[in-house]
């Protein structure tokens, strides 16, 4: 295959390939926003219904309330005149009330006078629901709404009816009125036809400027030159630049958790052993450990090229204040140096990851103060201030310029500062040349613990 076309067809796979997944995700997303839209958009024509159909219901009430509520009246005088006062009830074009007794009798129906005096409880809509006897429910409820199919009185079609129903205890009667929501349905449909509508207008010019795209990357393929081979070695050299950066950051990766890792326990073991050889007398035992000593340096090197990401087991046994405390008896045990520590965590459990990084700064600092500082004391502070937390570890020792160390070697400074700051934590260090050292640890405690 010509190289012009090879050219080419890399450009157009992964712009075809993109644009196609881009298209059906920006499709699949607009339908689902579109089927959110028209539900909302249909719940608020049914709660804004429902909303007129209680308001409807209480004025009918209000109309009635100062028959029902008149103490001299007979009570079947007072029932001949609120069904006279609601049977006269009107809005709309096909609002009207009905009322219903408890057993189900139709009380008042102005639009079927046929059906005033039969007992209604059995009827069925269209869709085998039982309708007076779910308004009776609600309306005993303290009033309630219902969707059911009824016949509306201005076209004869049998469409579906939202009703509401509300109840007069001292009579057990149930008041209600509907309203015919068929025009819900319409609206809901338009609605969706024109977003359908636009999406479908969106796909096109999508697909219009793909067109246009795959038709520029073809002339502008063409119009590469001779100077393609050129093109093409240079672009294959800085790919395998990359290669081998992306390498190095691996390596960089190892040598970090290499330092942190093993390497810190071998060399706590090798200065238990020097302290361990001062005090034998046996020259056959000092050659044994001698050798000892000498294994371990060489395990020392060899483990500083492996990388290692490990959790200390004392952070799941018991906890970072109680493994710090473990750890710093250790380092007092064989440096002699005199450690003053102050927990206060306040209970948070940290995560692992949050632990793990804690206890490797104080590992590592521990080791370059025993290694470099030449310090009599050490002080090391986790506490919480509000909703952060706080680790300072301090020597009094013979302190360093940190921008030469760092530049230099620092590979253990600087393995602190990025295990910190990928937890999205504030790394400081501060020496200076006779006056020791002091690395302090920032953390937002809001993301780093557990509920």
């Amino acid at each position: 295959m010509p190289l012009k076309a090879k050219l080419i067809l890399l450009s157009l796979l992964p712009l075809l390939l993109v644009t196609i997944s881009t298209s059906w995700i920006s499709v699949y997303q607009a339908q689902t926003l579109r089927d959110k839209e028209v539900e909302i958009f249909r719940s608020s024509l049914i709660k804004s219904k429902e909303t007129a159909l209680r308001d409807s219901v209480d004025l009918a009430l209000d109309s009635i309330r100062h028959v029902y509520n008149d103490p001299s009246l007979d009570e079947r005088v007072a029932k001949a005149q609120v069904k006279a006062i609601i049977e006269k009830l009107r809005y709309g074009t096909d609002g009207y009330f009905f009322v219903y007794d408890q057993e189900g009798t139709n009380l008042v129906h102005p639009i079927m006078p046929e059906l005033q005096g039969q007992n209604l409880l059995d009827i069925q809509d269209n869709n085998g629901d039982f309708l007076i006897v779910t308004l009776l429910e609600q309306a005993q409820r303290g009033g309630g709404f219902h969707q059911y199919l009824w016949k509306k009185p201005s076209t004869g079609e049998t469409v579906t009816k939202l009703s509401y129903a509300a109840w007069l205890d001292k009579w057990q009667w149930m008041v209600g009125t509907g309203l015919y929501i068929e025009d819900v349905s319409e609206e809901v449909a338009n609605l969706k036809s024109a977003v359908d509508k636009n999406i479908e207008t969106t796909f096109f010019s999508m697909i219009i400027i793909v067109v246009v795209t795959v038709a520029l990357i073809v002339v502008v393929t063409l119009a590469v030159n001779l100077h393609e081979h050129r093109i093409a070695d240079r672009s294959l050299k800085e790919l395998a630049h990359k290669t081998v950066m992306f390498q190095e950051d691996e390596k960089k990766h190892l040598a970090r958790e290499l330092h942190d890792g093993i390497n810190q326990l071998l060399v706590s073991s090798k200065c238990h052993l020097e302290l361990l050889s001062n005090k034998l007398e046996d020259e056959a035992q000092k050659q044994h450990l001698a050798h000892s000593q000498q294994s371990l340096m060489m395990a020392i090197n060899e483990v500083r090229h492996i990388s290692h990401k490990l959790r200390p087991s004392s952070l799941d046994d018991i906890g970072l204040e109680a493994a710090l405390d473990t750890l710093l008896q250790d380092f007092r045990a064989h440096s002699g140096l005199s450690i003053e520590a102050v927990f206060d965590t306040q209970n948070s459990k940290l995560k692992s990851e949050v632990a793990t990084t804690l206890y490797r700064v104080a590992q590592e600092s521990l080791t370059n103060i025993e290694k470099h500082s030449q310090a009599n004391a050490v002080n090391v502070i986790l506490q919480q201030l509000g909703s952060r937390l706080q680790l300072i570890i301090r020597d009094d020792g013979v302190g360093f310029d940190v921008g030469s160390t760092l530049r230099k070697t620092g590979i253990g400074l600087r393995n602190m500062r990025e295990r910190v700051e990928f937890i999205g934590g504030d790394f400081d260090l501060e020496s200076e040349p006779g006056f020791g050292t002091e690395i302090t640890v920032l953390l937002e405690l809001d993301e780093l613990v557990y509920g």
